[in-house]
């Protein structure tokens, strides 16, 4: 399915195989603060949270994309998703506030900035309409919910 394509390609780092590393400004301190952010391959909890960030922020960006293509039942499927797996998002966008800024509630835009992930979708009509069209079904999928990712990335 192509939703499910264009929502791993933004969850996978651009350099998987090393720390990335980039440097984003604390949101709390409205000062030239710096936390160094990346990927912790050497915490496996952290980098589970970590990878699942990345797969609920990308199913965010489809989802927003296709609401603003007007595709009204795929935004409809991602509220109802995220209201599913709200728990899971909450309590990871906590811990990964945590690590990268030293409090909890740092917005999800710049715990994407930390990670290095792309602030939005560049996908081209034709491209677009397909995973929109795809993404109620991706959704309701058991790779989709995050508490078993989660668990299933730190077994491995």
């Amino acid at each position: 399915m192509l939703a499910l394509a264009c929502m791993a390609a933004l969850a996978v780092p651009a350099q998987a195989d090393e720390k990335v590393g980039v440097t984003a400004g604390n949101p709390s301190s409205g000062t030239d603060e710096t936390a160094v952010a990346g990927y912790a391959f050497d915490r496996p909890e952290l980098l589970a949270d970590q990878l699942v960030w990345g797969i609920a922020y990308g199913a965010r960006l489809l989802a927003l994309a296709c609401a603003r293509q007007g595709n009204g039942v795929a935004a409809e499927a991602w509220v109802a998703w995220q209201e599913r797996e709200q728990a899971q998002i909450l309590a990871i966008g906590q811990r990964l506030s945590q690590h990268y800024f030293s409090r909890t509630d740092a917005p999800p835009d710049a715990l994407a900035v930390a990670l290095g992930l792309r602030p939005a979708l560049a996908l081209p009509p034709e491209q677009l309409a397909p995973a929109c069209a795809t993404l109620a079904e991706a959704l309701t999928q058991p790779r989709y919910d995050l508490s078993k990712r989660r668990e299933e990335m730190l077994k491995k």
